[in-house]
């Protein structure tokens, strides 16, 4: 068995699903400042208004106006794993964010 079938299985145990990460990239637009540490791992399973919260508490603002790929604000409630499956870009979600509207 090579070291990767091993990976597999063991990446595929019920511990596994509940301990999945998705790596976010956070970009700042327009005139948002830009963070010190701009990716960071969350849960897959957690809702993604989370990764809006963090970003609020980071840049010390009530409002942040976020976006995936320069492109929508996602709903609040879906979970990071599916907006990762459906929009991630190159094993990351990219979120961009400002704080004034950008797009849309």
């Amino acid at each position: 068995m090579s070291a990767r079938e091993g990976d597999d299985a063991t990446a595929s145990g019920p511990s596994a699903a509940a301990a999945a990460k998705v790596v976010v990239l956070l970009k700042a637009t327009g005139d948002a400042p830009i963070l010190k540490q701009n990716k960071f791992k969350v849960n897959a399973s957690d809702p993604f208004a989370k990764v809006v919260q963090f970003l609020s508490a980071q840049l010390g603002r009530k409002r942040v106006f976020v976006y995936l790929n320069s492109a929508f604000t996602p709903s609040y409630d879906e979970s990071v794993a599916n907006l990762y499956a459906w929009h991630g870009v190159e094993g990351k979600l990219v979120v961009n964010y400002a704080l004034q509207q950008a797009w849309g």
